[in-house]
């Protein structure tokens, strides 16, 4: 579903995520912000990403994420988004990057499982 006009043409937000935003700026925080709208990717806020806020937004809206239990899950069997399975390249070493913003710290060595990802609308 396209429903973004830019520049006279028409962009979904999966598009405007992956075809715009994560190659001009291989930041990972950006899939916290920007997605597909899916029930399992994490929630999309109201609020306009600015020069001023942007850094402060992609850091609370990671941990928002990354602290949810609804979308991973990091005590015992640690399972988590499917985000993190299928960009993995743009976390790094997930362990860290997960802890970084975790409050519940996960193994550095740890094996991830993998939550079952829901593609219904998130309206």
């Amino acid at each position: 579903m396209k429903w973004i006009s830019l520049g006279g043409e028409s962009f979904s937000l999966d598009q405007i995520e992956n075809e715009i935003i994560r190659p001009g700026f291989k930041d990972a925080r950006i899939h916290f912000a920007v997605n597909c709208a899916a029930k399992s990717c994490p929630p999309l806020h109201n609020e306009a990403l600015t020069a001023q806020n942007v850094q402060a937004k992609l850091d609370s809206l990671t941990e928002a994420f990354i602290n949810n239990g609804k979308f991973n899950l990091l005590e015992g069997d640690v399972r988590i988004s499917r985000i993190f399975e299928w960009y993995q390249a743009d976390f790094g070493i997930l362990s860290r990057f997960i802890n970084k913003y975790a409050q519940k710290k996960i193994p550095e060595n740890v094996v991830p499982g993998y939550l079952e990802y829901d593609w219904a609308l998130n309206e």
